[in-house]
C-alpha cells in the first residue's frame, strides 16, 4: 500500500513518473543525482550533491517541485514536499544512509491498530468516512456490519463507479472491527491479490505445501475484505476457489464483505452460483456525493493538512468538481501546492485559476467514440465486438445501452449511429433505443447503472 511505502520504494515510483514526464534528458540532470533520506514531518529529505546542488534546486523551484507534490498526493493521499540537504558524501553512502519508513506513527490509544498483514488503512474510518444522500444507507449497512460481523448482512457487496468512496467504507467496516476485537484475523485483499496468491501456490505445488497455506490463510479468518470482484470476470478457476472459501467463511459465521464497479448480475461471466451466494446477503450502491458532501469532504482534507480555507473557496472548488472523490482531492491538492508552494493566498481568486488549470469548468465534447470506450470497458467488452454482428447476449445488451446513450447524448440521426455501429439499419437502432427505454422505466438498476455511465461519460474521468 501507499501508506507503507519507504522513501526508497516511493522514490522509485516517482522516478518512473518524473522520468517519464521531463524526459531523459532533464531526468538525468535534475532527478537522477538526488537521494532519498527520509520523510519528517510531511517532508521528503533528498540529499544533493553539493557541486550541482544550486542548479538542480533551482529548476525544482521552477519546475519539478509542483509535478513531485502532484505524484506523491496521488500515491500516498498526502501532502508531502520535496526539501533537499547539500551532500558531500558519495551516493553509494547516500543510498545506505538511514531511512525514516512513510508508516502511520506508532499506534496510541486514540489509533486504531494498523496490522500490516490485514493490509487496513488506518485514515479509513468511519468517522473520516463523509455521509451523504449518495453513500447514507451504504454507511448504515456498514456500520452494522462492523458492529455484528456474521450476524447480519453476511455477505456485504458495496457497489459503484471509481473513486466514490467503496474501498474506505469496506476498509472502515475492517478498522472498527479491529479496535474492538484486536485478536480478529483480518485480511484486506484486491481480487487481483487473490488471483495471484492462488495461482502463486498452485505454481508452487504440494512440494512447498503452498496450496494448503493459502486455504489456511484465506479460511482460517475472522474477516476478509475484498475489491473490485469484477476483476474476476472470466476467469473460472479463480471463481470456484473463491466459491470455497466463501463457503467456509460463511459456514463459520465469519463476515465477508466486497466491492464492485457494477450489481453482481451484470459482471460478464460470472458463475451462477457465485451470484446466488451474493444474493443471500445484501448489496448496496454509492452514488456521486453531492455539493454538501464534497465540501464536507474539502473540510476533512483541510484539517487533515492543517490549512485555514474560507468555506466560500471549498464551497466553489465543489461545486465545480462535478467528478468523482478522487478528483475531488486532486483538485485539492492542486490548490493546497498553490498557497504552500507559490505562496498565492487561500482565495477565490486562486481557486479560479486551479479550476481552469485543470479544465474543472469545461466539460468533454461528448462523441459516439468516447461512449462505445466507456460502456465496452463497462461490460468488458471491445468495440469491435459492439459493431460486429455477434449476437451474445452479453455483447448485445452492451450494444444496445451504447446505442441508447449515442441517441440521448448527442446530435446523431439514427442512421448515423446506425454507421457507427457497424452500418446497421435505422430501425435496429430504433428497436435497441426502445428497449433499453423500456427496461429503465421498468428495472431501478438499469435506470441507475445507465445514468452512471452517462455520469462518467460526461465527467470525461
Amino acid at each position: 500500500m501507499a501508506d507503507t511505502l519507504s522513501p526508497n520504494e516511493l522514490w522509485d515510483k516517482l522516478n518512473l513518473k518524473l522520468y517519464q514526464d521531463l524526459g531523459p534528458l532533464s531526468f538525468d540532470a535534475f532527478v537522477a543525482p538526488l537521494k532519498p533520506i527520509g520523510i519528517e514531518d510531511k517532508r521528503f529529505l533528498l540529499a544533493v550533491p553539493e557541486e550541482f546542488a544550486d542548479k538542480i534546486i533551482d529548476q525544482w523551484n521552477q519546475e519539478i517541485s509542483m509535478k513531485f507534490v502532484e505524484f506523491v498526493s496521488n500515491e500516498t493521499g498526502t501532502f508531502i514536499r520535496p526539501e533537499f540537504q547539500r551532500s558531500a558524501v558519495t551516493q553509494t553512502q547516500l543510498a545506505d544512509g538511514p531511512q525514516t519508513s512513510l508508516t502511520t506513527p506508532a499506534p496510541s490509544e486514540e489509533h486504531i491498530p494498523f496490522s500490516q498483514d490485514a493490509g487496513l488503512n488506518p485514515d479509513f474510518t468511519f468517522e473520516k468516512f463523509v455521509i451523504g444522500s449518495g453513500n447514507e444507507n451504504a454507511r448504515a449497512i456498514a456500520q452494522a456490519v462492523a458492529e455484528g460481523p456474521g450476524k447480519v448482512y453476511n455477505p456485504y457487496l458495496i457497489y459503484g463507479g471509481v473513486g466514490l468512496g467503496k474501498t474506505h467504507l469496506m476498509q472502515a467496516i475492517g478498522n472498527h472491527y479491529a479496535k474492538t476485537n484486536p485478536n480478529a484475523r483480518i485480511k484486506y485483499a484486491t481480487a487481483e491479490d487473490f488471483l495471484n496468491d492462488f495461482t502463486n501456490s498452485l505454481r508452487k505445488g504440494n512440494e512447498t505445501n503452498a496450496t494448503a497455506l493459502f486455504k489456511k490463510t484465506y479460511r482460517s479468518l475472522d474477516m476478509l475484505l475484498v475489491d473490485d470482484i469484477q476483476f474476476w470476470a472470466g476467469k473460472p478457476q479463480v471463481q470456484e476457489e473463491f466459491f470455497n472459501t466463501f463457503n467456509a467463511l460463511t459456514k463459520a459465521n465469519k463476515q465477508i464483505v466486497m466491492t464492485s464497479d457494477r450489481y453482481p448480475n451484470d459482471i460478464p461471466d460470472l458463475q451462477d452460483r457465485l451470484k446466488s451466494r451474493f444474493e443471500q446477503g445484501i448489496t448496496s450502491d454509492i452514488q456521486k456525493p453531492d455539493v454538501q458532501t464534497k465540501v464536507g469532504i474539502l473540510r476533512n482534507m483541510q484539517e487533515k493538512n492543517e490549512l485555514d480555507i474560507p468555506n466560500d473557496v471549498l464551497q466553489l472548488i465543489g461545486e465545480s468538481i462535478d467528478g468523482n472523490v478522487r478528483t475531488l482531492e486532486g483538485a485539492f491538492h492542486s490548490f493546497e501546492a498553490k498557497i504552500r508552494f507559490q505562496n498565492k493566498p487561500a482565495t477565490i481568486e486562486t481557486a479560479k485559476i486551479i479550476l481552469e488549470e485543470i479544465n474543472a469548468n469545461k466539460k468533454p465534447v461528448i462523441t459516439v467514440e468516447r461512449i462505445q470506450e466507456v460502456v465496452a470497458d463497462y461490460f468488458m467488452q471491445t468495440v469491435d465486438d459492439m459493431k460486429s454482428s455477434r449476437r451474445q447476449s452479453d455483447i448485445v445488451g452492451a450494444r444496445h445501452v451504447a446505442i441508447y446513450l449515442t441517441r440521448t447524448m448527442t446530435d446523431m440521426s439514427l442512421p448515423q449511429i446506425g454507421k457507427a455501429f457497424g452500418n446497421r439499419d435505422h430501425s435496429s437502432i430504433s428497436h435497441a433505443f426502445t428497449k433499453i427505454e423500456e427496461q429503465i422505466e421498468k428495472d431501478t438498476r438499469m435506470k441507475e447503472m445507465v445514468q452512471s455511465l452517462a455520469e462518467e461519460i460526461s465527467d470525461g474521468q
